[in-house]
């Protein structure tokens, strides 16, 4: 038997409730965020959007993880002992404001712990080097736009709607800074100022060539063309 399948036999079935609860709290957050990340949203730190808050009085709008708690029918006197116990366990982290709970934090050893108790696996990292959904994106976009390249947006690197720090600056340095997948170029446009745009490369043309089967299986959502 696994640590955390021992662990999570040693807590009885209310705290296994609220631990519960707090875990699809928990897995609902991150779901949201990747999908808002897949949007070209800025990415926040994972110690802000994990902890989740319980607090709801000022907005009068129940959060998501009052309501699954309370679903879980755990919203009583005893809330407070059942949480005690589990961060006792380090399974998880509360904030208080005074005496009033504010929010909960599962950690690394709850998410575990619960996913013993469940039966679930932690969902496996992607293959080292594969591109995620936003960056497949951004090449095919910038294979598309050929030796027109992509003029840059209003914001600085901000190329067809796409982060620099998140997206483009993989598909940069993807085989180191010398063989990008893509590269920036400067040039002087009609009004004699000087621009940049972002170009696809011969690295980046054949990586498309070559990988495009496996990506256009990989992410079907993204319109990417049979390459020529």
């Amino acid at each position: 038997m696994s640590k955390h399948l021992n662990l999570w036999q040693k807590l009885n079935q209310r705290q296994q409730a609220t631990l519960t609860a707090i875990y699809h709290a928990d897995q609902s957050t991150e779901a949201a965020q990747k999908e808002a990340w897949l949007l070209g949203s800025p990415r926040e730190s994972a110690a802000v959007w994990r902890n989740l808050q319980y607090y709801f009085e000022p907005t009068s709008h129940e959060t998501l993880l009052h309501r699954l708690l309370r679903k879980a029918g755990v919203v009583d006197q005893g809330l407070g002992s059942t949480l005690r116990v589990l961060e006792g366990y380090n399974l998880i982290q509360c904030n208080y404001d005074g005496s009033e709970l504010i929010s909960i934090k599962l950690t690394t050893t709850g998410r575990a712990v619960v996913r013993a108790g469940l039966g679930e696996s932690a969902p496996k990292k992607p293959p080292k080097g594969q591109l995620k959904p936003r960056q497949w994106a951004a090449l095919v976009t910038a294979y598309l736009s050929g030796e027109n390249g992509i003029d840059s947006g209003a914001s600085l690197g901000d190329y067809a709607g796409f982060s620099w720090r998140w997206t483009w600056l993989r598909l940069v340095d993807y085989y180191g800074t010398d063989n990008g997948l893509v590269k920036e170029v400067g040039y002087w446009n009609k009004n004699g100022q000087h621009s940049t745009k972002l170009v696809v490369t011969q690295v980046g043309m054949e990586f498309y060539r070559q990988q495009w089967e496996h990506y256009h299986a990989l992410y079907p959502d993204v319109n990417a063309p049979i390459p020529e």
